[in-house]
Order: structure tokens, then C-alpha cells, then sequence
């Protein structure tokens, strides 16, 4: 057996914080480990909230914050992404070990702010007694204990510790190839809780590692710890327990190991918990489009032998954030709190300040015809550049007969390009206006024609930090490949992100993006539909907010009716392909994005705010397409669908409207 039970305060002190805290009124009752189904008993203790800070663990703080998560990486490879994010390692596993090298599972999180420890290391391939070595030589305290076999039933470990002085320093311990009821003893005579769990097997014999911290002062929780649980046993011993889990551990018969403290009262949070992601990928998108972050994830083989991850999730947004997230929520979140329902997100930064909104805002996705606003940058930052003019012959073709609409409206083929369907009846100018003004996908494919291409507009996107755009096809055809006429969306989707959409109107209107050289800032600002006033759903709100604030009727109307806006949106109907590349499932897009300006009043004047954002609901499900124009062409979910999107884009900027009108 491998015991230390640490602390590195003094015991002098370490008791003196006790009997204080006690002489408080707090009632000390022990936890105890249960194998199966047997009950634990809590720690009640007394006053509990959530942490200010992770100096003590990431695992019940819920202020924003970044954070990355890897999987299937080097030491090396986890060293590089440290320095290029700015981080610190929270909690790491072991995926597999090949000559002595081991495969890493990471999760880090920003290492600023809240989040900031003042020093930490980590390390792997450690004996039992190299962690203590490692420990006094830092005098620092574990986070993260990971045991792994390197062959042969020989444990080694990886460990995350941090500096354990100053305000950091905490009365903890850990142990080691110990047995449950080890663990038991030690917290039944440290009055500790657990912050990590691990179990692994040696000939046969199930053994744990767990770190815990004293349970007292602002580290005080009611918490529990479970052995031997099924997922319907966590999920109804969560409930029971009003519980957040912080800790699983997944075991080889697929059963959990779990820890979880009180959700209630000051210690309240959103938070969530799921099973058996198909790849990190898929865990971070989840993440992000419920605005969380993980504070644990658990990677191992399914009994296919196919890797699979669990986590539990804290919230991660601010209070603007998460009132989007419930917006959006009404209609895109099934019926338990999960992001089934296609991919949602909404960004709103002031230009020149801080990102007020950022709902899933760097998730990659198409927008449809948003997306024309950077043919449009791409075009006037050429302009600007002398290479191109704009009142110079301009060409585009027509790929259907019909209506105008009919024909604006279809998917560009180019082999249809020939000199029966070329229209040569705009300048390049006009060209730009109607992409913008009646998203005429015929001088969109004209305008990447003349400009160099999807290698011309993806260049752009690259110099202007876009990171998450790629442009694949020409807007208008959806996932659908000419060249094969099956759906293909993983070579003809057109990705971005509702914060890069929102970065070229901020990068515009400040002119870092496009300068006005020869008027390409002012050309851009007249093609991106200007409009003054507020339509009915925003004025609204904006009536809402001015009652709650006293403001009179009549200064809700003037209000509105001062307000600017320069947006672009977008709208498709296409599909996911089934396994012949046929229509496999319909899903809708609908997106906005621009620039919006608030009047403000400073010493009785009339000033604005300036704000760039971006909005989308993308591969949405439904069973069938609304046509406006047709009205035996009713399709109920989509007109559900799309007016739930409509009343979340009118509500983004809700918060930003009651700061303004606060101001009148």
C-alpha cells in the first residue's frame, strides 16, 4: 500500500482553521465510500459556494474562461499547445503507451485571471515515490493523479500539481494502490473530500488513487462519492443528492466511480454530464454550443475497442451568454438540455471592446449566403488595392429561365457558362449591390470568378484572420456536387463562424479590415443594406427595456428610430446525404450578420455604440421546406424553426439596448 496524507500548512494552523471553523457551527459527518448500491452519506457543511477561483481545483468555479482539450497526443505535442494558448494542464489521462511512451487525453484551461496558479508542473512516468520527491522539491500540492501500466502490470504515473504557498496553500493529501475502504479510513480521519479518483487493476486486483483537500472554509462543500455505478444509478443519485457531478471514472465492466458535490443554494451552477462522445471533436462541440467547459473527461475503449469519451461540464458563459443559450434553447434543445436539434450560435462584440455575446462562436458551420459578405471585403480590399475598379464591364450568367427570383436563386453550374447564358448588363459595381442587396447568387459566382476563385476568397479570409472559414462552393448549389449530383457536404460545405462573419464588419467599420483608398470602406458600407429604425420584433424590446428602466413611450419610439444597422443574412433548404449520397435528411440554415448602432446620450447629445455580430441556426432537422410563395407549400416545423431563430436574433441585443437607453 502507497499512503501520504500531506499538509503542507502547519499543523499548528491547519488546527487553528479547524477549531475555528468548527467553533462556527459547522457539523462534521463522515463520507463514506459504498460499493454499489449501498448510501453514502454527505458532508454538510456550512456556508457553501462556488469557488472564486481554481486555486484549490477547476471543478466548481463557472467564470468564463479558455479552454482546450486533446486527445491522442505527445508530451511534446501537449508542450506546444501550452505555450501557444497560454495554459495550464487541469486534468490529464493515458490513452496507450508504445515503448514507453505514453498517449495523452488533455484538458487545460487558461492560466490568467480566475484561473491563474502561480506555479505548476507536470509529469509522467513517475514512481509512486518520485510524486513526493517531485512534491517537496516544488512545495507544491497535486490536482491530478493518473496511474498507467507500462507492461507487465508496472504502474507508473502522471501527475499535475501546483504551488502549494501563499493564499494556494491548502491541507490535502493523496494516496496510492490503496483499496476503497483505505480511502475511507483516510477521509474519516482528515475530514478531507476527494477531488480525484482514479481506479486500475494490478493481477487481478482492483486498487485507486485519489487526492483529497480539507473540507473547510470557502473549500467547504456537501458532497458525495459512489463506487461501482451504472449510468442510471449516477443519474438517479444526482438527482436525489441535488448533485453536480466533478469527478467520473469509468471502469473496464462499464461501470463509474463518481464524485459529486451540492448544486444548490450559492453553490448552484448550470452543468451537464455525458457519455460515450465518438472523438474529442464531437465533446468540444457539445461543449461549446451549450457555452460549457469540461472539468472532467474520460477517455477509454468501448468493448468494440473503439475509443469513446465522458465528461461533466460547468458553465463557461457570461450572464448575456447564457440568457442566449435559454433563447435559443426554447426551440433547439431537446426535451433534456441537449443540442440535438442542428448546430445554433450568436456573437455580439462592441467594436473596439468586449465580446458581449459569444454563444458557440467559434464553431464552424455553413450560413448560406452571410457568407457573401466576404466576396464582398475580398472584392473592395482589391479595389482599395488598385488591382480591380469598380465602375469597369462586369460579367455573370444566367443558369435557368424564369422569374428574376427563379433565377437569382439558382445553384451556379458551371458548365452552364457559356456565352449564349453571359450577361454583361451590370458594371462591377451594380454587380456587388445586387449580391448584397437581393443575394443574387448569378454576380456572386460572377464576383468569384473575376477575383481569383475560392483560392482568391479563401486567401483573404486567411489574411484577415478568419481562421474558421473555408470556402468550398458557390453559395446557392448547398452541400449538392455538380460534378457527381450527390450531396456531399464534407467537400462542398462552405465553413464559418458566426465570430469571424461578426470580425469583418468590426474590422470595416474601423477600417483595420478595408481602407477607404479608393472608397472601398465606403462602397462596402452601401452595399451591406443600410438601414435606420428598427423592425417590430427589436422595437419590442427596446419598448421592454425602457419601461423597466422609466423611460416614457416617447423615448422608447425615438430610440428606435435612431438606431443603424448594415447586415447581410442568409437562407438555405438542402440536405444531409444518405448513404448513396441521395437526400438523407432535410435540414435547414438561416443566418444574419452585420454591424448595429445604439444611440446614447452624453451630456444630452446624441452619441452611438458600435456593435458587429453575426447569428445562425445550421443543419437544423426538419421533415420538409416552407415556400413563402407557394401557400399549399406549408411545412410547420420549418416555420418553427425559423421564427424560434428570428425571435433569438431580435433578443441578442437586449442587454446592449436597456445600457443604452439607461443613458437617455
Amino acid at each position: 500500500m502507497n499512503m501520504h496524507s500531506l499538509n503542507l500548512l502547519t499543523r499548528s494552523l491547519a488546527a487553528t482553521l479547524a477549531a475555528g471553523f468548527l467553533c462556527a457551527g459547522a457539523v462534521a459527518s463522515e463520507p463514506l465510500a459504498v460499493e454499489d448500491d449501498v448510501a453514502s452519506s454527505a458532508l454538510a457543511v456550512s456556508p457553501m459556494a462556488l469557488d472564486a477561483t481554481s486555486m484549490t481545483t477547476d471543478h466548481s468555479i463557472n467564470k468564463p474562461t479558455g479552454w482546450w482539450a486533446y486527445t491522442g497526443v505527445t508530451a511534446a505535442q501537449i508542450g506546444t499547445y501550452l505555450t501557444n494558448n497560454g495554459a495550464r494542464i487541469a486534468s490529464l489521462e493515458v490513452n496507450s503507451v508504445s515503448n514507453g511512451a505514453p498517449l495523452f487525453s488533455v484538458r487545460m484551461v487558461s492560466n490568467s485571471g480566475a484561473y491563474a496558479a502561480s506555479g505548476w508542473w507536470w509529469y509522467y512516468g513517475l514512481t509512486f515515490a518520485d510524486i513526493q520527491t517531485k512534491l517537496n522539491a516544488n512545495t507544491a500540492r497535486l490536482i491530478d493523479l493518473q496511474p498507467y501500466d507500462i507492461g507487465g502490470g508496472e504502474i507508473r504515473y502522471a501527475a499535475v500539481m501546483v504551488s502549494n504557498t501563499g493564499s494556494a496553500a491548502r491541507a490535502w493529501g493523496y494516496l496510492g494502490g490503496v483499496s476503497s475502504a483505505q480511502i475511507s479510513a483516510h477521509l474519516s480521519s482528515t475530514g478531507h473530500r476527494l477531488v480525484d479518483l482514479d481506479s486500475y487493476v494490478v493481477n487481478g486486483v482492483k486498487k485507486f488513487t485519489m487526492i483529497s483537500v480539507a473540507n473547510t472554509g470557502a473549500d467547504a462543500k456537501a458532497w458525495q462519492w459512489w463506487l461501482n455505478q451504472t449510468p442510471a444509478d449516477i443519474a438517479a443519485k444526482v438527482s436525489s443528492f441535488s448533485g453536480r457531478i466533478v469527478k467520473l471514472d469509468r471502469q473496464a465492466d462499464g461501470t463509474y466511480n463518481f464524485v459529486q458535490v451540492k448544486n444548490t443554494g450559492a453553490d448552484n451552477s448550470a452543468w451537464w454530464y455525458q457519455y460515450g462522445f465518438s472523438s474529442m471533436s464531437a465533446l468540444v462541440n457539445y461543449a461549446n454550443q451549450v457555452s460549457a467547459r469540461p472539468v472532467d473527461i474520460v477517455s477509454y475503449l468501448n468493448g468494440s475497442g473503439v475509443r469513446r469519451y465522458d465528461a461533466a461540464f460547468i458553465d463557461n458563459a457570461n450572464a448575456s451568454t447564457a440568457r442566449m443559450r435559454g433563447e435559443f434553447g426554447k426551440a433547439f434543445l431537446d426535451g433534456n438540455g441537449n443540442p440535438t436539434r442542428g448546430i445554433f450560435a450568436a456573437y455580439l462584440k462592441e467594436v473596439g471592446g468586449a465580446t458581449k455575446v459569444d454563444l458557440n462562436g467559434h464553431r464552424r458551420a455553413e450560413v448560406a449566403s452571410s457568407l457573401k459578405s466576404l466576396h464582398l471585403l475580398h472584392s473592395l480590399r482589391r479595389v482599395d488595392a488598385g488591382t480591380d475598379t469598380l465602375p469597369t464591364p462586369f460579367i455573370y450568367y444566367d443558369y435557368i429561365s424564369g422569374t428574376l427570383t427563379q433565377r437569382k436563386n439558382a445553384c451556379p453550374n458551371p458548365s452552364l457558362e457559356t456565352p449564349l447564358n453571359m450577361r454583361l448588363d451590370y458594371d462591377f459595381e451594380k454587380g456587388l449591390d445586387e449580391m448584397m442587396s437581393i443575394s443574387d447568387n448569378r454576380t456572386t459566382r460572377g464576383v468569384t470568378l473575376r477575383t481569383g476563385g475560392f483560392p482568391g476568397l479563401n486567401n483573404t479570409a486567411a489574411a484577415v484572420g478568419m481562421t474558421g472559414t473555408t470556402v468550398r462552393h458557390n453559395i446557392g448549389c448547398g452541400y449538392r456536387n455538380l460534378e457527381t449530383n450527390k450531396m456531399d457536404p464534407a467537400n462542398r460545405r462552405n465553413d464559418t463562424t458566426a465570430s469571424d462573419l461578426a470580425r469583418i464588419y468590426e474590422g470595416v467599420w474601423n477600417s483595420t479590415l478595408l481602407k477607404n483608398t479608393n472608397s472601398g470602406r465606403t462602397e462596402f458600407l452601401e452595399s451591406a443594406n443600410p438601414t435606420t429604425g428598427v423592425g417590430a420584433a427589436l422595437q419590442v424590446i427596446i419598448n421592454q427595456e425602457a419601461a423597466k428602466l422609466g423611460k416614457s413611450a416617447s423615448v422608447a419610439s425615438q430610440f428606435g428610430a435612431a438606431v443603424r444597422n448594415w447586415s447581410k443574412g442568409g437562407s438555405y433548404g438542402t440536405c444531409l446525404p444518405d448513404a448513396d449520397g441521395g437526400c438523407g435528411q432535410r435540414v435547414i440554415i438561416r443566418s444574419g450578420t452585420g454591424l448595429i448602432r445604439f444611440p446614447i446620450k452624453v451630456a444630452g447629445i446624441t452619441q452611438f455604440r458600435t456593435y458587429s455580430y453575426a447569428r445562425f441556426i445550421s443543419d437544423v432537422p426538419v421533415t420538409c421546406f416552407e415556400d413563402s410563395t407557394t401557400p399549399s407549400m406549408d411545412c410547420p416545423i420549418d416555420t418553427v424553426y425559423t421564427n424560434a431563430y428570428g425571435a433569438a436574433a431580435s433578443e441578442l441585443y437586449r442587454d446592449e439596448v436597456r445600457a443604452a437607453l439607461a443613458t437617455w
